[in-house]
């Protein structure tokens, strides 16, 4: 506030957190609204991948200079996606719950099997989203992208190395944890032979 600044937020995981850990949303304190930009995801919320529908929430005179950007570069969203999004909205929301369920599951499961690799990678147990950002304790984890690219060919398994979110990612890799929960363990059987 005293510099003021604004600040974007990616709110797209507002619906799966865990461990009793709320959604904060610094967007929703009063004093801090002028200079936040909350963005939130349909996609993300009702499992709509590649749909591409997400929204903001912002002042109103910064709405209106992101529509001047957003026409040149967008104009809009497939209306498709548009009608796909107002159903999933309107809809029964209770599947929504049923995803948090099968990533905090899946979640719990990452967990375990990193616990059984920690000579090899450390990790903060998420409290929300469906991804994880451990960090590669083994010696060819210095170069995460030559790490990734290696488990990719050689066990074949698919990370996405840190570096790739900046240079503080180095040593570190994202995985995620929405898939199916036995490919969990496929991914870790085959990471744990690699590893071997």
């Amino acid at each position: 506030m005293e510099h003021n600044l604004t600040v974007i937020i990616d709110e797209a995981y507002e619906y799966f957190t865990f461990d009793g850990v709320p959604h904060f949303s610094l967007g929703s304190v009063r004093e801090y609204r002028e200079n936040v930009i909350s963005v939130f995801t349909v996609t993300k919320t009702y499992a709509m991948t590649g749909w591409r529908i997400g929204y903001v929430h912002a002042p109103s005179d910064l709405i209106y200079e992101m529509n001047k950007a957003h026409n040149c570069m967008a104009i809009c969203a497939p209306v498709v996606s548009q009608y796909a999004s107002l159903a999933a909205i309107n809809g029964p929301q209770d599947y929504v719950d049923d995803f948090r369920q099968k990533y905090l599951r899946n979640r719990d499961r990452v967990c375990e099997r990193l616990d059984a690799l920690s000579e090899h990678f450390s990790y903060q147990r998420p409290a929300g989203s469906y991804c994880m950002f451990p960090r590669i304790l083994h010696p060819d984890g210095k170069n995460s992208l030559e790490f990734c690219k290696r488990m990719l060919t050689e066990a074949r398994v698919s990370t996405t190395p840190g570096v790739g979110f900046g240079t503080g990612g180095e040593e570190h890799m994202r995985i995620t944890f929405c898939c199916a929960y036995e490919d969990i363990d496929r991914a870790f059987d085959r990471i744990e032979a690699w590893l071997s």
